[in-house]
């Protein structure tokens, strides 16, 4: 079990066999779908009533005499419906027979996702509309993928695709195969499509500043969580003969964060509706900034609220 695709195959069925629900998504995903060649770590949506089932699954794995499983020293939640379905991801580490280390991170309520939706033909794994949602970040790296998903999603015959497109011409083109009433509902999740009939010529700008407030915001919604963090752990590592994480069964881990995240009171859902809406003013307001967009033309692109922070 040493190379990442085979332990994929073996997790997927020990997530099967303790009727754990959950969907592949990210970097594999992409994998899966042919347009990443490869990656190491793997990404887990579980629906979040089944986050109990996933921390004895691996409390289980960790006292198996060929494996080992333990939690990162990374920003991360405990592994519990009231955190994970709150916005936070928790991190492991699972260390197999022949000593080869997968990092596994895993969601509850995944950035940027509504439902969890999966590929017609595959169900363990999430769906091209949904992983190109999670792919807009403010990493540059992950934005190829996000038009590539959207054209394989048309391709499939799914009009969302075109939510995710970044080429103009392709745009242009695709939601000319449109009906139009199903044009509404897709521009009132892009306003920006709407200038294809409309402005045709100032699509291209459209496009570069939603890509724009996408990374915007997703940076502001990763220093919420880092923040709440950051201000948890300060006063965790206080404590005498402080580790993280400490030499010891991934069950006792558990135990360990999870008394710490209440004794210090880690917050359980940091992005309220407040927190969204400071994170698209300030989106808003830096678009204008570096594009000299009035506040009219951000209005007509800007994607609204529920899309970009559900």
């Amino acid at each position: 079990m040493c190379s990442p695709q085979s332990f994929l195959v073996f997790f997927r069925q020990r997530l099967h066999k303790a009727n754990i629900r959950f969907a592949l998504t990210s970097g594999q995903a992409c994998v899966h779908y042919g347009i990443q060649q490869t990656t190491k770590d793997s990404d887990w949506i579980v629906e979040p009533r089944d986050l109990g089932k996933l921390v004895a699954l691996l409390v289980e794995l960790d006292t198996s005499p060929d494996m080992s499983v333990s939690y990162r020293a990374i920003c991360g939640a405990p592994c519990s419906e009231d955190y994970l379905g709150n916005g936070w991801t928790t991190h492991v580490r699972i260390t197999d027979a022949n000593s080869t280390k997968h990092h596994l991170d895993f969601f509850g309520q995944a950035p940027r996702v509504t439902v969890l939706e999966c590929d017609p033909l595959d169900s363990d794994i999430a769906s091209r509309v949904l992983v190109a949602q999670m792919k807009k970040t403010d990493r540059e790296k992950d934005w190829p993928f996000v038009a590539a998903l959207g054209k394989q999603a048309i391709v499939q015959g799914d009009a969302r695709g075109i939510l995710h497109g970044q080429d103009v011409n392709w745009l242009i083109q695709t939601w000319n195969g449109i009906e139009p009433k199903l044009r509404v509902e897709l521009a009132s999740d892009r306003p920006l499509l709407q200038f294809i009939d409309d402005q045709p010529t100032k699509l291209r700008r459209a496009v570069m500043i939603e890509k724009f407030i996408w990374q915007v915001v997703n940076r502001s919604r990763y220093r919420v969580y880092q923040q709440a963090w950051k201000e948890f752990f300060r006063q965790w590592r206080r404590e005498p003969g402080f580790q993280w994480p400490v030499e010891a069964s991934f069950e006792v881990q558990c135990n360990l964060l999870a008394d710490a995240a209440a004794k210090y009171k880690l917050p359980r859902a940091p992005l309220d509706l407040a927190a969204k809406e400071r994170a698209m003013t300030n989106a808003l307001q830096e678009a204008s900034d570096v594009f000299a967009a009035t506040t009219g033309e951000l209005e007509q692109i800007a994607p609204p609220l529920r899309v970009l922070l559900p």
